[in-house]
């Protein structure tokens, strides 16, 4: 088993190939003009047909209603390489889905694409989410509608995709509700399809991977070190909206980030995390990721702690 964890206006225009004429006319009687041309476009109407189910069949695949939500596959284009698609999920009023990091009580996005065909490899991207809450506390996740992009990597980029994917979420409002979706599309190589701008748009709120310090979209995560109360000091340039999520290596670790940053003396701001849950057995370093988004901007950094750092952030 393979596992990861609006409304839109058709393209414009099709392509219309026009047969060879000479310069002299033809003289054709008009009874029999007429009547060629009808048995012309009987014969072309099964054709045409298809190739417009074919194009509509291509754009999205039907919604599946799960809890108080939907899913569905959208089609984006391809670059000879890869292929770009997206599930798009739409949710009820007042009700929310998770991030790839939902917390210690929700579910996480998680895709089944086993039973594609022409598919090599597939790369599920989150775009940077809010801080929401719950009955049960605070969470990361969305509200209304999100597309989460998809790139797939063709066996055979010549040969369209078919993607058969069994995608399973959770929905809150109050309490944590698991959905799930059957949803199933099929791409032609090359195509650009019409919810491409959509995906498009998707990616750009992922956030972008970049080393530690460096500065993108006004924000970079600088460094990290212990703090007195046995909390973990995330040092960012920022503005002042800005919020910080943090990840451990497995669902063994959950990590606390403050709401909000402070200064410090050389300007920068500082959020404090809190390890609120670690593995008994800490058995070496471990890399962490953290996000941070603020000023329309969102980027993610790594961090490989040490053991010993760990064992006293965690009270070992």
């Amino acid at each position: 088993m393979m596992r990861v964890s609006g409304h839109e206006q058709l393209p414009q225009g099709a392509a219309s190939a026009g047969a060879n004429r000479s310069d002299r006319p033809l003289a054709i009687p008009g009874r029999l003009l007429r009547l060629a041309l009808v048995g012309s476009l009987l014969a072309l109407a099964p054709a045409v047909s298809d190739g417009l189910v074919t194009a509509a069949q291509a754009q999205e695949s039907a919604w599946d209603e799960g809890h108080a939500s939907r899913a569905r596959l959208i089609a984006g284009a391809g670059d000879g390489e890869n292929v770009m698609a997206g599930i798009e999920i739409e949710l009820a009023d007042g009700y929310k889905t998770y991030w790839r990091h939902a917390g210690d009580s929700g579910l996480p996005p998680e895709i089944d694409w086993e039973g594609s065909q022409n598919v090599a490899d597939l790369t599920m991207e989150f775009p940077a989410p809010k801080r929401l809450r719950d009955a049960s506390g605070t969470f990361f996740g969305y509200e209304d509608a999100v597309i989460l992009p998809l790139t797939i990597t063709p066996r055979d980029p010549e040969e369209p995709v078919s993607l058969e994917i069994n995608l399973s979420y959770g929905v809150c409002k109050d309490i944590c509700i698991p959905a799930f979706a059957d949803i199933a599309l099929t791409i032609p190589a090359l195509q650009s399809g019409s919810h491409a701008p959509r995906i498009a748009r998707a990616l750009t709120e992922v956030p972008r991977r970049v080393d530690p310090g460096e500065r993108y979209a006004g924000l970079a995560i600088h460094d990290h070190a212990p703090t007195d109360d046995g909390r973990l000091a995330i040092t960012v340039e920022a503005p002042d909206d800005a919020l910080l999520m943090a990840e451990g290596p497995d669902y063994r670790w959950f990590l606390d980030p403050s709401e909000s940053a402070q200064p410090d003396s050389a300007g920068r701001m500082v959020f404090a995390v809190e390890i609120a849950d670690a593995p008994r057995m800490i058995e070496g370093p471990a890399r962490f990721r953290f996000t941070l988004t603020g000023g329309g901007g969102a980027i993610e950094t790594v961090f490989e702690l040490p053991r010993a750092l760990l064992q006293e952030l965690a009270g070992h």
